[in-house]
């Protein structure tokens, strides 16, 4: 039995096992903890000599859980279990055990969930040199295979390769928090989380998105690239966490030394006693997650000096508090060091220039279109949009003009909401109308080439960009919106018309007393017949029809799946107290019926044409 070493930060037990149990490895803490001399077997079972933590490591073989808390010597120890595959195959499995109490002693309640991150990725790091290098190797091999075999077999050896490494230098960003070489920048909070948003554009439909920023312009000092990652991961997390919809509140305040953060959902919560384990490396409450997102969060907020708390409860929601403290030049600074003033000066000139030239670019625009996209002409004139668009100006142009200052996310959304739903009704494209907007956009960038070349200030290269980003951000904002809500009402308006058709496809006719005729016409997929048959249970009942006439002249062909839900109409309805006349059958449709031993019984009269039907009744 081998024995790994701990580590010199905190005192920690490992235990190496193969899948069947068999310890392979342990160090001194890990044998001091749970192994009992009294056995010289290898078999972890035999060995450990705690009842309730062999019960749990049992759970943790079975599957039913990777952590769990066990007291040891009056201690409480955290318990994590982690499993290594190779080719689905499960290699061996790793068991670290942490005092809790030790950890929490030696560090404040806001810094020893992140020492136990850095003691963990110390294990983790050595697993990902080692694993690391030869993946990267057997992709380089691959590539030097892909001229001479099957390019299909190596573009997946490939993608998987990419994802394992991909997987890795996950972990290594975990696993060694103290080496990251990104310096601390000054930025604006607020507008790093609304880019952050527009992300999620196409996933806030169902939810109601509240923003409180009580200072807009507030700024902070940390490592810009790790925090906007963590804000990403926390509103991620927060939207999955509301599957059937809810609120997601987003709150920004400070007080005289700190901005504080707060990001709330009204999802299903976390229990409390895994409230302690969030951010630990590999601990996760997703099927499919890796443990890695809420780690590399807690040590960007703590390595940026920053503080996290949650809470949270299960089926109320949870909540991150993050604080940040504030800058000495929190209110005369912004990106890049430059003054706030020139900047949002910039801002309300580009918003006035645009303002007194839209008639302009309008006009311009209108001019590219006739010259380059004549069909975009011939359209929008066909729908009414050219006169508009030449006496109130380019929607585009409007829609920056009026949120360059101050971006209203939730006008821009109603906007495109009305557009949207305008342009499906009138049939417009929505690959023209996004050709379109991108026109736009260009000769947006052409009037601010010149606001730039004649500003009255001489605008930074730095102030340009931050310009340019910001006027793409509501452009993107607007266009996205416009898409979706597009797509979203060209799906209703289908669904509806759908709904129309299958009404319409059931024609059930009273032709005498308590007689009825169903004539099917057309082609007949599963989808329609599942709507026949529950729309003519309906009318039976609805009609007391005691004999009902199914015509099925007008149906060229039905398969296998149809014919059974042919059949279980007529089961159905004689439940209900009617006979059932089938007429109209086809060769094919009668093979079909022969193929699957279909037999006519009592339950079922047929006739060859409705004429025969008519006069049986008769």
């Amino acid at each position: 039995m081998i024995k790994l070493p701990t580590s010199n930060k905190v005192s920690y037990g490992i235990i190496e096992l193969n899948p069947n149990g068999t310890i392979q490895k342990i160090n001194t803490e890990g044998n001091r903890l749970l192994i009992s001399e009294e056995s010289d077997s290898d078999n972890l079972f035999h060995r450990v000599k705690n009842n309730e933590i062999k019960t749990k490591l049992h759970e943790c073989f079975m599957g039913k859980s990777n952590e769990f808390i066990a007291t040891i010597d009056t201690q409480p120890h955290l318990f994590l279990f982690h499993r290594t595959f190779k080719d689905q195959r499960l290699v061996n499995i790793h068991i670290y055990i942490f005092n809790v109490i030790h950890i929490q002693n030696s560090h404040e309640y806001n810094n020893w969930n992140n020492h136990l991150l850095s003691s963990i990725g110390e294990m983790a790091a050595g697993i990902a040199h080692e694993v690391r290098n030869p993946l990267t190797a057997v992709k380089g091999f691959l590539q030097l295979m892909e001229q001479n075999h099957n390019q299909e077999y190596i573009q997946i050896a490939k993608s998987e390769l990419d994802r394992a490494i991909q997987t890795l230098n996950d972990l290594m960003s975990v696993s060694k928090p103290e080496f990251f070489q990104e310096k601390h920048t000054t930025f604006n909070l607020c507008s790093e989380i609304e880019s952050i948003l527009l992300l999620f554009q196409n996933q806030l439909y169902h939810i109601n998105l509240i923003k409180k920023f009580e200072h807009e312009n507030a700024l902070i000092t940390g490592r810009k690239d790790q925090i906007k990652k963590a804000l990403f991961n926390l509103i991620k997390n927060a939207i999955e966490a509301m599957t059937e919809g809810g609120t997601l509140i987003i709150e920004q305040y400070d007080d005289a030394h700190e901005i504080h953060l707060s990001i709330s959902d009204s999802g299903i919560g976390i229990p409390k006693d895994k409230l302690r384990l969030l951010g630990t490396p590999f601990f996760t409450l997703k099927q499919d997650g890796k443990g890695m997102g809420l780690a590399q969060v807690f040590n960007a907020i703590q390595s940026s000096n920053g503080k996290i708390r949650v809470s949270s409860e299960s089926g109320q929601g949870t909540t991150f508090f993050l604080s940040f403290t504030k800058t000495l030049q929190h209110s005369n600074s912004y990106l890049g060091g430059h003054s706030m003033i020139q900047t949002v000066n910039s801002k309300e000139e580009l918003s006035q220039f645009l303002k007194d030239n839209i008639d302009f670019y309008t006009k311009e625009w209108i001019q590219y279109l006739h010259k380059n996209k004549s069909y975009l002409i011939s359209l929008i004139r066909e729908n009414g949009l050219l006169e508009e668009y030449e006496e109130e100006g380019n929607p585009i142009i409007k829609v920056v003009t009026e949120n360059i200052l101050e971006l209203k996310t939730e006008e821009i959304m109603d906007w495109a909401k009305e557009g949207g739903s305008k342009w499906v009704k009138t049939d417009f494209p929505i690959h023209l109308s996004l050709e379109l907007f991108q026109s736009a956009r260009g000769i947006i960038w052409n009037a601010i080439k010149i606001f730039y070349l004649e500003s009255k200030h001489s605008l930074s290269m730095e102030e340009f960009f931050a310009l340019e980003r910001y006027v793409n951000d509501i452009i993107d904002l607007y266009i996205d919106s416009h898409t979706a809500y597009y797509v979203n009402y060209k799906d209703e308006l289908l669904k509806s018309h759908r709904e129309t058709v299958d009404e319409l496809s059931v024609p059930i006719i009273p032709i005498a007393e308590k007689v009825c005729i169903l004539p099917i016409v057309g082609n007949v997929d599963t989808f329609r017949a599942k709507k026949i048959r529950e729309k003519t249970l309906f009318k039976v009942k609805e009609l007391k029809a005691e004999r009902l006439i199914i015509d099925i002249s007008g149906v060229p062909f039905i398969d296998t799946s149809v014919v059974n839900h042919l059949f279980k109409i007529v089961k159905g309805i004689k439940l209900l107290g009617c006979s059932t006349i089938l007429t109209g059958i086809s060769p094919d449709i009668a093979d079909t019926m022969i193929e699957l031993g279909i037999e006519i019984d009592n339950e079922l009269k047929t006739k060859s044409d409705l004429q025969q039907a008519l006069q049986e009744i008769q």
